[in-house]
């Protein structure tokens, strides 16, 4: 083994999403006995195979070079699925690797929401969530624990996501749906990337004239759907109407009743859930019987109470 120039910089990673039968794209190093350097610990195009696996859960950390950082991440977006379904790596192993990397992914996507590439890696990571939900009984639970606290648009977005599709599958829906389902969910807040940023982030209640910008988010997000090639209606109706109310009077297009589609109500419930339940800078964060007793109390004709009911079923499971 060689030892690497000190100039070099590097970063560590996590060593579980090294995905046995795939080829490396990087380098991979451990640290040495001198402390700023660094030993080849695995050359890049390997075939990781199972001595590879027991040498690296043997290892402590392992680092990529800096330089190699884009094809780390590109290698964790390719193997994402591979990842949700590895029988080696816990169910709660598996839902923060997936959460960290819907992370990374939701957060671009509000940076350069108009990007074709971008929205393009949405979906590996929404499917990765869907297949954690279908192989393992226990995944909801799992994937709720690790559910941001703090309010921020990119995390209420993967809270939404996974709230919605672990009241999807309670509702029995199949994995196709399921997926698109996922997809309306991630997506349905797209439009706050048009909101002015001051709005998005106040520390407070917002003046009128702030809550009637605020307001064109649904319409915003539906706008940069088609832009996307989004065709789907289910996506776009989601996206469109999670904010309107089944008596009417909700935005952006004052729906009402069964006009509402079934993909907005589920995340039209999952999106009031989360934001009661979130810490935000102006609130702390409503327990879940709290929470739902609110919804239950105060948002009567806005919610659909079938959703609703179906989630304390689901919560209670």
């Amino acid at each position: 083994m060689r030892t690497k120039s000190k100039s070099k910089r590097y970063k560590s990673i996590d060593k579980r999403v090294i995905t046995e039968g795939e080829h490396l794209s990087f380098q991979l190093y451990l640290p040495n006995d001198e402390k700023s350097a660094m030993t080849l610990f695995l050359q890049s195009d390997t075939v990781i195979d199972g001595n590879d696996k027991v040498r690296i859960r043997e290892v402590e950390k392992l680092y990529i070079d800096e330089e190699d950082a884009l094809a780390y991440e590109a290698y964790v977006q390719q193997h994402i699925q591979t990842i949700a379904r590895a029988e080696d790596i816990s169910l709660d192993d598996k839902a923060i690797i997936v959460y960290e990397k819907a992370s990374t992914v939701i957060d671009e996507m509000f940076r350069n929401p108009e990007s074709l590439e971008v929205a393009k890696n949405v979906k590996p990571v929404v499917d990765s969530i869907v297949d954690i939900i279908l192989h393992d009984s226990k995944a909801v639970a799992s994937l709720l624990k690790i559910t941001a606290h703090d309010f921020y648009t990119h995390t209420h977005s993967i809270n939404v996501s996974i709230y919605t599709l672990s009241l999807g599958a309670f509702l029995g829906m199949d994995e196709e749906e399921l997926k698109t389902l996922g997809m309306a969910a991630v997506l349905h807040d797209i439009g706050k990337s048009k909101v002015n940023f001051d709005i998005i982030n106040k520390n407070g209640s917002l003046t009128e004239i702030e809550f009637e910008e605020m307001k064109t988010h649904p319409a915003q997000g539906h706008k940069i759907a088609l832009n996307l090639g989004i065709t789907d209606e289910r996506v776009l109706t989601g996206i469109r109407h999670h904010h309107e109310k089944l008596v009417g009077g909700g935005y952006p297009d004052n729906l009402s009743g069964d006009k509402i589609s079934r993909f907005a109500r589920i995340i039209g419930v999952c999106d009031v859930f989360d934001a009661l339940t979130t810490k935000r800078s102006y609130k702390d964060p409503m327990t879940t019987f709290d929470s739902i007793k609110l919804m239950k109390e105060a948002m009567q004709g806005h919610l659909d109470f079938e959703m609703v009911n179906a989630l304390i079923r689901m919560l209670h499971k």
